[in-house]
């Protein structure tokens, strides 16, 4: 009896035998999504993000600003200024289709935003349906999609109008061409409004109102970045 159990434990220990004490891994190779550079992995970032996405270079070419402001009420912040990169960037995003870059907005910001934010639902700014239909994607949803927060896309656009075309007097008529869809509900729940981009004011303006006709528990604004010396959006 003793000798079967000495061969058992023997062909046991064959079975689990390492031919080495330690398996040495390759380390990981990350690139970042904008200049496509290898991502330097010993940065606090990149110790604490896992899916870390953009190199340290490129996100200092983010100007980090959150400023906030209230507008009709309601606290606004702006998480970046406006610059030559954004735009850029925005650019390839919005205008070439370019869906990789849209995680890079906010991948620095991502362990904040879900602090800050945590519970809310998203409510993006609205844009034109055909607009996003042609490009694939809307731009404002797919920046926010890393935020892992519930989003709800409650109001519209019903004419297609593009704000950097229009007029200051056209802008703040913004109110005319949005609408809410009729199965949104946001009644008592902690609601985030969120944009790309702030110019004027009318936009976020418009929207707040509408908002605030649905009953939600609270209202935070947060925008990617804000055009300097023209106030909101």
């Amino acid at each position: 009896m003793l000798h079967k159990a000495k061969l058992f434990f023997c062909q046991i220990g064959k079975l689990v035998r390492w031919k080495k004490p330690f398996t040495t891994y390759a380390p990981k190779t990350r690139v970042c999504r904008m200049c496509f550079e290898k991502i330097k992995e010993d940065t606090f970032h990149s110790l604490v993000h896992a899916d870390l996405c953009i190199c340290q270079k490129c996100q200092d070419q983010f100007v980090a600003i959150f400023e906030n402001k209230i507008i009709n009420d309601v606290k606004v912040c702006a998480l970046y200024d406006y610059n030559e990169f954004i735009q850029s960037n925005l650019f390839k995003l919005k205008g070439c289709g370019d869906i990789e870059l849209a995680p890079c907005f906010l991948n620095y910001h991502l362990p904040w935003l879900m602090a800050r934010y945590r519970g809310h639902i998203i409510v993006p700014a609205p844009s034109y349906a055909d607009r996003d239909a042609k490009r694939g994607f809307n731009q404002v949803e797919e920046i926010f999609r890393s935020s892992k927060l519930p989003l709800i896309k409650a109001i519209i656009k019903t004419e297609d109008r593009k704000q950097s075309d229009l007029s200051q007097d056209e802008r703040n008529k913004i109110k005319e061409i949005i609408a809410w869809k009729e199965q949104a509900d946001i009644s008592g729940k902690k609601v985030l409004l969120v944009d790309d981009v702030m110019t004027t004011g009318s936009t976020i303006r418009a929207c707040i109102d509408l908002i605030k006709h649905h009953h939600p528990k609270s209202l935070d604004v947060l925008v990617i970045s804000r055009v300097a010396n023209n106030g909101q959006r």
